[in-house]
């Protein structure tokens, strides 16, 4: 046990341990940030640079502690990772983003080859 709360567990031969279907707890953990993100001018917002984004104005007034809000990010990125493995749609979905960006890459290179 830590002096904080926490616990460190000794798992000989286990080489990860993963977040599994963790979305409940992932609303309870950051309520905030979600009643934030509830609050955006775009109900589309990404929190990077939209106008009327709560969040943003949130960490600019020192409100919310951006680290705190990174953590939340992750948490969100593990979540769709793990979800993406699990359904076959998501994974042809993610495969075509990435061969799509693979071509824009290879046509951006032979542009700059090319002078253009």
């Amino acid at each position: 046990m830590l002096e904080k709360g926490g616990v460190i567990i000794d798992n000989p031969g286990m080489r990860e341990l993963q977040l599994w279907d963790a979305s409940d707890g992932l609303h309870n953990t950051f309520l905030d940030i979600e009643e934030l993100a509830a609050k955006c001018k775009f109900s589309d917002c990404q929190h990077e640079t939209e106008p009327g984004c709560m969040i943003r104005k949130a960490i600019a007034e020192g409100k919310l502690p951006v680290v705190r809000f990174e953590s939340y990010r992750k948490l969100q990125r593990e979540l769709l990772a793990i979800e993406r493995k699990k359904n076959p749609d998501l994974q042809r979905a993610e495969k075509k983003k990435w061969k799509k960006i693979g071509i824009m890459a290879k046509e951006i290179q032979n542009r700059k080859e090319r002078g253009m």
